[in-house]
C-alpha cells in the first residue's frame, strides 16, 4: 500500500512509438505464398535489400497500434513538503518505445527493467488495400531505462529494448527489434506540465533470432507535450513531434514523420485505469514518390495486480491514406499480454 502522506506519484507518458512506412502486400495463398518465402531468402542474402521495406511496413504498423499515446495517472495522492520533484522516467508499456514520467515522491530510483509478453489479433496482417488477411502474433521482450535529472528542470533518459514478434501464419512478417533511445527533457518554468522533448533513436529490425537485419535508420526527435489535469485521476494529454529519419537502410523504407497526438485517461481504482488516444501523422518518404496520412485511435484498459505486475487489454482501429492508392488500408488490432516490472 502507498503511502499517500509521503509521496505522489504521476506518470506521464508518451511512446515515441516505432513507425515503419505503411504498405501493402499480396495476400498469402497459394503460389503467391511460396513466392514471398523465396523473396524472404533472397532478402536476407542481398543483407539490406529495397525490397525489405514491405516487411518494416508491417512491422512498423504493428507496433503503432499496440498502445496509446500521453500520459497515465497510476497511483494519486497529494504531494507533500518532503516530496520532490524526480526525474521523468522512461519505462515499458505495451508498445516498443519510450514512456516518459514525471514522479513527484520521496525517494527516486533511476534504473528500471520490463519484461512482457501479448497476444493479438490483427484482420490484415499485411497492411492490403485488397482481399485484407487476418492472423494472430505474440510478442514477447525486455527492456532497461535510466532517468534522472541533469540539472534544475533538464533531464536526461536513456534506454535499450529488445522484442520479437512470431507470427501464426504469416511467418514472412516474423522479425527481432533492438532499439536504443538517448535523449534529453526539458520542464518548461512557467507553463505547468509542459515538456520540450529531444531525442536520438536507433532501429534495428532483423529475421528471427537475431538474423539478417531488414531494416535499420537512425532517428532525430524533436517535440512539445502537455498534460492537464482535470480532476484526481483524470486527465487529458496532448503533442506535437517530428521525425526525422538520417541515414535509413534500404532507402525506401526511410521517412520523416510529423505527428499530433491527444488523449483522455482515467483512473477507476487503485489498480484499474482506461485510456483514450487518437494519433494522427503525416509520412514523408525519403525517396520522394510517396506521402501518406496515417490515423490511429487506440483504447485500452490496465490493471495492476501488483506494483510490478500488470495485465493489459488493447484494441487499436488504422487508416491509412496515401498518395499510392496501393497503399491504402484499414486495420483493426485487439491484443491482451502481462507485464513483469522492476525499479532500483
Amino acid at each position: 500500500m502507498i503511502d499517500r502522506s509521503r509521496r505522489f506519484q504521476l506518470l506521464w507518458s508518451f511512446h515515441f512509438t516505432f513507425m515503419f512506412p505503411s504498405g501493402s502486400v499480396v495476400p498469402f495463398t497459394g503460389f503467391a505464398r511460396i513466392c514471398c518465402v523465396c523473396w524472404l531468402a533472397l532478402l536476407f542474402a542481398d543483407n539490406l535489400n529495397a525490397q525489405s521495406a514491405p516487411a518494416a511496413d508491417v512491422a512498423r504498423q504493428q507496433t503503432l497500434a499496440q498502445g496509446g499515446w500521453g500520459s497515465n495517472v497510476k497511483k494519486d495522492g497529494e504531494s507533500t513538503e518532503g516530496s520532490v520533484l524526480a526525474a521523468p522516467k522512461m519505462t515499458g508499456d505495451e508498445e516498443y518505445g519510450e514512456q516518459r514520467v514525471l514522479l513527484r515522491r520521496a525517494s527516486w530510483a533511476p534504473w528500471s527493467f520490463e519484461v512482457d509478453t501479448a497476444a493479438f489479433y490483427t484482420d490484415n496482417a499485411a497492411l492490403s488495400s485488397q482481399l485484407p488477411q487476418s492472423d494472430s502474433y505474440l510478442r514477447s521482450g525486455l527492456r532497461g531505462g535510466y532517468s534522472n535529472r541533469v540539472a534544475g528542470n533538464l533531464f536526461f533518459n536513456a534506454g535499450l529494448d529488445y522484442h520479437t514478434l512470431r507470427h501464426d501464419q504469416f511467418r514472412v512478417f516474423d522479425f527481432d527489434l533492438v532499439r536504443m533511445d538517448l535523449g534529453f527533457m526539458y520542464m518548461l518554468p512557467k507553463l505547468r506540465d509542459t515538456f520540450i522533448v529531444t531525442r536520438y533513436s536507433y532501429y534495428r529490425l532483423m529475421g528471427v533470432e537475431l538474423g539478417a537485419p531488414l531494416y535499420q535508420d537512425h532517428i532525430a526527435s524533436l517535440g512539445v507535450q502537455k498534460l492537464w489535469k482535470i480532476s484526481r485521476g483524470q486527465q487529458i494529454f496532448a503533442g506535437l513531434y517530428g521525425d526525422w529519419s538520417t541515414a535509413p537502410q534500404p532507402w525506401a523504407a526511410g521517412r520523416h514523420e510529423y505527428s499530433f497526438f491527444t488523449g483522455w485517461k482515467l483512473r477507476l481504482t487503485e489498480a484499474l485505469n482506461v485510456q483514450l488516444s487518437y494519433r494522427g501523422a503525416y509520412y514523408q518518404y525519403r525517396t520522394g514518390q510517396r506521402n501518406d496520412w496515417n490515423q490511429v485511435t487506440v483504447a485500452a484498459a490496465n490493471y495492476d495486480v501488483k506494483d510490478w505486475l500488470r495485465l493489459s487489454l488493447t484494441g487499436s482501429y488504422s487508416v491509412n491514406h496515401s498518395s499510392g492508392r496501393a497503399f491504402d488500408y484499414q486495420n483493426l488490432i485487439t491484443g491482451a499480454g502481462v507485464t513483469l516490472h522492476w525499479e532500483f
